[in-house]
Parts: structure tokens; sequence; C-alpha cells
């Protein structure tokens, strides 16, 4: 690694691409270490002592964070600098050198925007949410910044393994516990930690470059690569393109229906067993859940329409609804509940279950109507229809459904062949973002980033802009948000009429998974492996598919055939406190399963009985941090851990401090629809 005033453009000429727009197409990477500390009555503390004041003390103390060395790396060679002001003179020579568009790429781009923006003037900022940062431009130097997190999905720790690199990330060369300041000299061992996490990201983007054109075609986000690749190949499949824009709904209320209706994996756990240590539970997975689901089953193929249909005994299994209902003296018929109290409206008089019904007086719900079934048929209640809408159905286009076929044939083929783990890892990485792309809704707030008070802000969609927006989608006769709803909704019946179907043995349940006490009846799963295989054969008659790419063989020879409910375990003991909180044992060892816990926290219990409400998981067991934005710091003397004082001028950063997680059985569970994206726009009804 070089110092920064080592670079003269010498050894480095430009790549320059593009037939309009010029742009350098080396690898650029860039990233930062920092250190995080608290100011308790005038004094500099190490993050790492906050675990151990009183809450009140945690309250007062003035929580803080800065740069103290930045790499830049240059194809794979890394320079280095220690101060802001000597990143603006390297980036002003790199400018001088090439001063055509450069894409430099960052691991958590979210991170390092919080430190730069104080320093540097951005603009087009792309952001998810508030501080979730995609891709931003420094404006000053010509320089597209690009989260490589986002594009792979993947921790920087595991992209060696995952993409098969020359190098690896050094693990414990940098104790993050002490306080560093640019005056602190660093140490080989220390420079070369550094250097390595770009020399990391550098052979990465080279095995990005093996698959797409150059570094500014290489997608953002890692759903966006599958979109890319199913674009690709429908661009001009004409058919495609006419079905799946007569599937595209540009009515605004009903793409508020479509957002209301919209629900995400179905978590929770059984209340009868919460806090109790069972013996002999075993554990069911759905193959491929909302992959099969999608080539298996029929979705809206129509614009919705509105029609007067009041009672379920009116609706046609052949098409597909949309409705608004008000529930009345409602009351379940199981220990499991079903009703996610999030998604109703006007609530009145509930009776909760871990945030679940288990009744209420009243309420108004907007469902599809595979969910509308499900709860007449697991529930006592009395309905009203408000609002009914239709659609005709079908089966995706075929070209879509064979697009899912062949990913999942090719990630079970590679899974386990030598030599191919990068391939396998490419596909297995698409396959799985097929949910994600099918669930995807474009039309979603704006989310502003203020260059010149460095803040954001989340600013709603006008109705003309929706209504703009939704013509547009028509347009590109891309996917239908509808088929995204009618997914899950699908995928959640398929989990919970065998849960309900076994309701007193059922201990707990994740999205495509269950969990059982012994005793339960195994025959429910049989029968219904058995639908999903006369399904398949079904659909493969009717639509003229290959019946061998619903179950392909991996390279033992053993056939995986996608949807069926397969034992994935059983665990020795098992004990759970409410979604997303459990911990079992297998053959003698502790596992956990705890939203927001590292499952390497296990080794905090010395028994499942120690799982109860109140127990702690501390710093030292999970390793786990807690990141604040900070904003508006001060000028601060900070003293390193060798006594070297520097004046910190960095006005905004994260500071890292060592997070406490205690175990409760909470209403407050984590949210169970799984949409970490901005707000989706609504439309203004009159």
């Amino acid at each position: 690694m070089l110092y920064w005033n080592k670079y003269n453009g010498v050894g480095h000429e430009p790549n320059i691409k593009g037939k309009r727009k010029f742009y350098d197409a080396n690898i650029y990477t860039f990233d930062i270490e920092t250190s995080s500390y608290y100011v308790l009555d005038g004094k500099v503390y190490p993050a790492v002592k906050y675990d151990n004041l009183s809450e009140k003390e945690k309250q007062r103390a003035i929580k803080r964070s800065h740069m103290y060395i930045w790499m830049f790396g240059i194809n794979d060679i890394v320079y280095y600098g220690r101060t802001w002001d000597e990143l603006k003179q390297f980036l002003k020579r790199l400018d001088e050198h090439i001063s055509d568009r450069k894409y430099v790429f960052i691991h958590n781009l979210a991170f390092e925007f919080q430190y730069l923006k104080s320093n540097f003037h951005f603009e087009e900022v792309s952001a998810r949410k508030s501080h979730k940062v995609i891709t931003a431009i420094m404006r000053d130097y010509n320089i597209m910044l690009k989260c490589s997190y986002m594009m792979s999905n993947v921790a920087l720790k595991y992209l060696p393994k995952m993409f098969d690199l020359p190098v690896e990330k050094k693990v414990g060369d940098l104790d993050y516990s002490l306080i560093r300041n640019p005056n602190t000299p660093m140490t080989d061992i220390e420079l070369g930690y550094c250097e390595y996490d770009c020399l990391v990201l550098y052979h990465y983007i080279l095995k990005e470059l093996e698959v797409y054109e150059d570094v500014k075609h290489i997608p953002t986000t890692n759903t966006g690569k599958v979109r890319r690749e199913l674009q690709n190949l429908t661009r001009t499949n004409f058919k495609y393109r006419r079905i799946v824009n007569k599937a595209i709904n540009t009515n605004p209320i009903i793409y508020n229906r479509l957002c209301e209706a919209f629900l995400g994996g179905y978590t929770h756990a059984n209340w009868i067993y919460a806090d109790e240590v069972l013996e002999n539970v075993d554990s069911y997975d759905i193959a491929s859940s909302y992959p099969y689901v999608l080539v298996t089953q029929k979705y809206p193929n129509s614009e919705f329409r509105p029609c007067k249909i009041r009672r379920r005994e009116d609706m046609s299994k052949r098409l597909a609804y949309l409705l608004v209902v008000k529930f009345k003296n409602v009351k379940c018929k199981y220990y499991n509940n079903f009703i996610s109290a999030s998604k109703c409206r006007n609530l009145r008089g509930a009776k909760y279950d871990n945030g679940r019904l288990i009744s209420a007086a009243e309420f108004e719900m907007t469902l599809t109507d595979i969910d509308f079934y499900f709860y007449l048929d697991t529930y006592d209640l009395e309905y009203e229809i408000l609002e009914c809408y239709y659609s005709s159905m079908s089966y995706l286009p075929k070209t879509l459904i064979e697009f899912i076929l062949d990913k999942y044939v090719g990630k079970t083929e590679l899974k386990g062949v030598e030599g191919r783990e990068m391939e396998y890892g490419r596909i297995k990485g698409m396959y799985n973002s097929i949910y994600g792309m099918s669930v995807t809704n474009n039309i979603r707030d704006d989310v502003k980033y203020d260059d010149a008070t460095g803040t954001w802000e989340e600013v709603p969609l006008d109705n003309d802009t929706i209504i703009e927006k939704l013509k547009g989608e028509k347009k590109k006769a891309f996917l239908s948000f509808a088929y995204g709803v009618w997914v899950t909704a699908y995928a959640r019946d398929n989990l919970l009429r065998r849960v309900i179907a076994n309701d007193d043995y059922v201990v707990y349940c994740d999205t495509d998974s269950c969990k059982l006490v012994d005793g339960y009846d195994k025959k429910v799963f049989e029968d219904y492996n058995k639908q999903v295989a006369d399904r398949i054969a079904f659909v493969c008659r009717v639509l003229k598919l290959d019946p061998n790419k619903y179950a392909p063989s991996d390279i033992k020879g053993n056939i995986h055939m996608m949807g069926l409910f397969e034992k994935e375990c059983n665990y020795q003991r098992f004990i759970t406190q409410g979604a997303k909180k459990y911990a079992y044992e297998i053959d003698g060892k502790i596992h956990i399963t705890v939203a927001g816990v590292p499952k390497s926290g296990a080794k905090a219990l010395k028994s499942l009985d120690d799982f109860r409400d109140d127990f702690v998981f501390s710093y030292n067991d999970t390793n786990k941090n807690l990141v604040l934005y900070t904003e508006e710091q001060s000028p601060i003397e900070v003293e390193d851990y060798l006594g070297l004082k520097y004046l910190v001028t960095d006005k905004s950063g994260c500071c890292i401090l060592p997070n406490t997680y205690k175990l409760s059985k909470s209403l407050d569970y984590a949210n169970l629809v799984s949409d970490d994206s901005s707000a989706r726009a609504r439309f203004k009804e009159g």
C-alpha cells in the first residue's frame, strides 16, 4: 500500500469507454477506518466502555466518531492517507489525470457516505430510504460512488469464499476497541488489514466483469441482476410483453388496494408452547416456497374491475378478487392466530397474540381472495364486503416460468460441484432474488438528500406523479405488481393450511417452515407433497413444460422437487419466546435465532433453561454493535491509545457502540412484512 502522494498518474492509464458520454472503466475502490467513542462529563472514552454505563449515563453520553485512515484502490494498487484534506488533494490529482466519469465501489456505502457528506458535495444521490445510499455522484471530481454490498448482498468477509477470490479479508489485525486518530502510527500488519479490504473488493469486481460489460453496467442491486437478465430476455418478446401489459393496473385506487393487500411471510410462535423447554421437536421446510407458487399457480392477468359481489358463495374460483372487508365479532378457532393487527384499520375491542388477533369486535381490511377464504375457515366471524374487484386468471407467461425453472436447475446441479463455486454462488443469488423481483413496487415515495444541509427527507409522491408512473409501468410491461401480491398469499396458504391441520402440535412458524412437537400427523405433509407432485405434472401437461426442470438432480444424483415439505432436522430440545426468538439443541450444542442477536450469541446460554425473559446477551458474547448516525459534531481534541492528540473536525459520522440485548416477550415483535425499502407511495383518494 502506497502513501497518497506517491500517485502521479504514471502506470495508471485511462480506460475510456462510451459512445456519447465517456467514462473510465478502471476499477476504483474506497474504504475508511474509523474510531468511535463517547464524551461524558468532558472526558473522552472508547466506545467499548459504553456497555458499563448506567442508563442515565448512556443518555448523557455524547456519541462521536471520526475517520483516521482512508484507502483508495486503483485496480490492484491501493493508496492511503490520514485526513480528508489529503483525500481531496489525491482526488484532485486523479481528476486532473482522468477527467471522465470514474466509478468507485464502496462496500456498505451508507456507512462511508455519512462521513463523506460533511467533506464533499454530492448530487443525484439514490437511496432506498434515508441514509441507505445506493449510488451518489461526487460533484467536484466526476466520480460516481456505487454500493457493492447492495450489488452482492454479501458481507465483505464472505466475498472471497462466495466468489472464489484469490485474496481474503484480513481478520483480527486491527483492534477496533482502541481510539486512533490521524496522528496514530500504524504497523505494517495494520496497514495490510486496511489494504486488503480494497483488494478483496477489487477482485470481486473483476469477477462481476466476467459477466457484465464494464464497471458502469454492473447492476446496482442483487435483485437488479436478475431483473436485467429477464429484461434482456423479454425486450423483443412481444407475446410476453402483451400478456404482462394486460395484467398491470393503471387505476390508482386499485394500486392502493394492491399495496394494502400485500402481506409478507407468516412468522409466529404458538402461545401454548412459549417459555417451555420442549423435547423432540421436528422442523419442516417448504423447498423453494415462493418460486414454486410462481411456476405452478394462476395469477391475475387483467386489470381489476369493480363488481357487486357481497358473499363468499357468489365468488368464482376461476377469478381473482381484491376485497375491502369489514369484519365483526371475530374469534379464532385455533391456538395459532393468523390475522396481523398491523394490516387492520379501525380496529376495536381486540385481543392480541404477539401482534396477531385472537379476537376483535370490529375492523376493516384489504386482502386477496386467498387470504379471505383462509380467514373465513379459521375464524368465527361476521363480514361485510365493502369493495370488491375482480380479474381473470392464468399461469404466468411461459417465458417467465422457464426463466425461473432454469435458475432452479442451475442452482441444484451446481451445488457442491468442485471448481464451480463461483458460478453456483452467482446463480443461487439470482434464484434467491426472483421473489424480490416479483414483489418489487417501483412507485415509491421519493428519498431526497439535501447537499446544502446534509439532511434527508422522504417525500410522498403527488397523485399526478403516481398516475404517470403507473402508465410507465404498463408501457414497460415487465412484471405486474399484482403477481407479487398473490405470490405471498399462495405461499402463506400452503404453509398455514398444514398448520391448522396440526394446530395442537405446531410450536413455531417462519415464512416457509414450521416446527412441531411429537405426536403430529405426518400424513398431513405426505398428502400435501402428493398434491405438489400432481400439480407439477398437471402444469407441465398444460403448458408443455419439462417436468425434470421441477425436479432436477444434484451432483450425487439426488432428486430435488421444488415445493415439497421436507423434514429439515430434529431438535432434541427447543424453546421459543415469540416471533424471531427461539433456541434449540442438536447433538448437545445450543443454537439460537433471535432478531438482532448474531447466532454466535448462543455461547451465552449454558442451558436452554436460561432462554427466558430478561436474559441478557452481552456484547462480549455476541460482538453485536449498535450504529448511531451522528450529526453536528463540534471540533474536539481526541487523545489516542498512545497518548497522541489530534483536533478532530469531522462533523458527521457513525458511532459504533457495543450492544446488549435483553430477551423479553414484548407484543412489539419484528416487522413481519419483509420489505425494508422506502414507503410505498399512496394515491390520495377523494
